[in-house]
C-alpha cells in the first residue's frame, strides 16, 4: 500500500507540473507513464477514463481564463478506492480545463485563433426585407397600433382570402383564427360584432378609460377586437364595390413607391366594367371576366385600364396588381358588382 502511494503521489506531482510536451532524443514524445509501468508498482487503468475526463471538461464552463490549479498533495491518504480514483478525475479536468483556455481548439479551417464579432442590429435589419406594400398598413386607423409583424400576418391571410367566395364575417375569422387558436366562440362572437357594429363593438371592447397602451398590455379580448378590426380594414382596403345606384368605388392603396390608386366604374345600360389604376412604377393590371383575363402593362409609372363586358349582377371578378421590384410582386383586388337596393 506504501508502493501504491507514493506511485500516485509522483504521477499527481507531475500532473501539476506546467504542461509541456516532452520528447525524446530521437524526437519522439516521451511516456510519462513509462516509469510507473516497469516498476510495476501501481495499475492505473482500472481508475481513470481519459475520454469521459475530456468530454466531462470541455463542457464545464470555463473559469478565469489562465488559472492553473495547484495544489500541496504532501498531506494526501490513499484510503479506498473510489475516494483515489474520484480525486484523480478531479485533478485531469482541471489539468484540461486549464490547457484548453491557454489553447483553445480550433475549427479544420482555420489556422490560428480568430475572434468572430456578431452581426449589429443594423445589418440584421437591412438583410430582413420590407414588403413593398406595407406602407398601407401602417396607415391603418386603429385605437391602438398593432405590432408590424402582427400586421403582416394579417395581411398576408387577407391576401389569400380577399379572392374568396366565402361570406365576410367568415374571412374576418379566418384572418385572425391563427392568432387565437384556441378561441373559436369568441372569435366568431365578436367577428359577427365588428362586422355588424365596428364602431360599437370597438368602444365595448376598448373602453376609452382602460384603453391599453400598446397591444401587448392588452387583454385576450381585446386583442381579438383589434385583429379583427385590422384585417376588416384591409379587405376594406382591398375590395371595390359597384351598383347601379353606385356606380364607381375608387380605393387608394400605399405603397413604398408611392400609391396605388384603383377607380372602378359601372355601366348598367352596357353593362360594362371598367378599372383604371394608377401605378406607381412598372407593372399591369389583370382583371379576370367571363371571357377570360383582360391586361393591360407598363414600363413606367403610369395609369392603366381594362374593361369588362356581359357581366353578371352578385358576382366578383379578381383584380390583381403586379409591380415590377415589390415584394410580393402581387397584390389581390376584389370587385364586387351588388344588386341595386329596392
Amino acid at each position: 500500500m506504501n508502493k501504491d502511494a507514493e506511485a500516485i503521489n509522483q504521477f499527481l506531482a507531475w500532473l501539476l507540473q506546467e504542461p509541456t510536451p516532452a520528447t525524446t532524443p530521437s524526437g519522439e514524445l516521451s511516456n510519462p507513464f513509462a516509469d510507473l509501468e516497469q516498476s510495476g508498482a501501481v495499475d492505473l487503468q482500472p481508475y481513470i477514463d481519459p475520454l469521459d475526463s475530456e468530454v466531462e471538461a470541455m463542457q464545464a464552463e470555463l473559469s478565469e481564463s489562465g488559472a492553473i490549479f495547484t495544489e500541496d498533495t504532501s498531506s494526501l491518504k490513499i484510503g479506498e478506492i473510489p475516494a483515489v480514483q474520484d480525486r484523480f478525475h478531479a485533478i485531469i479536468k482541471r489539468r484540461l480545463r486549464a490547457e484548453i483556455e491557454r489553447n483553445p481548439p480550433l475549427f479544420p479551417w482555420e489556422t490560428s485563433l480568430l475572434d468572430y464579432e456578431s452581426e449589429s442590429p443594423e445589418v440584421i435589419a437591412e438583410a430582413v426585407p420590407v414588403s413593398f406594400w406595407n406602407t398601407q398598413l401602417q396607415a391603418l386607423k386603429l385605437p391602438v397600433q398593432l405590432p408590424e409583424e402582427l400586421l403582416l400576418r394579417i395581411f398576408d391571410q387577407c391576401r389569400q382570402l380577399v379572392h374568396s367566395s366565402l361570406r365576410e364575417g367568415v374571412k374576418l375569422v379566418r384572418a385572425v383564427e391563427t392568432l387565437f387558436p384556441n378561441e373559436p366562440q369568441a372569435l366568431n362572437h365578436w367577428a359577427g360584432q365588428v362586422l355588424v357594429e365596428p364602431v360599437r363593438s370597438a368602444r365595448q371592447a376598448l373602453d376609452p378609460e382602460t384603453l391599453p397602451p400598446s397591444y401587448d398590455t392588452a387583454n385576450p379580448t381585446q386583442q381579438m377586437v383589434l385583429s379583427l378590426l385590422a384585417a376588416q380594414q384591409v379587405f376594406a382596403a382591398m375590395t371595390l364595390e359597384v351598383s347601379g345606384d353606385c356606380p364607381q368605388a375608387q380605393r387608394q392603396w400605399l405603397t413604398a413607391a408611392g400609391p396605388l390608386v384603383l377607380a372602378v366604374a359601372y355601366s348598367a345600360e352596357t353593362n360594362c366594367l371598367r378599372i383604371q389604376g394608377q401605378l406607381p412604377t412598372a407593372g399591369r393590371l389583370a382583371v379576370q371576366g367571363p371571357a377570360g383575363t383582360v391586361t393591360a402593362t407598363c414600363s413606367t409609372a403610369a395609369t392603366l385600364s381594362v374593361e369588362l363586358t356581359e357581366l353578371t349582377i352578385g358576382q366578383t371578378y379578381p383584380l390583381e396588381v403586379t409591380v415590377e421590384g415589390a415584394e410580393p410582386s402581387t397584390l389581390g383586388f376584389a370587385i364586387h358588382l351588388s344588386q341595386d337596393e329596392l
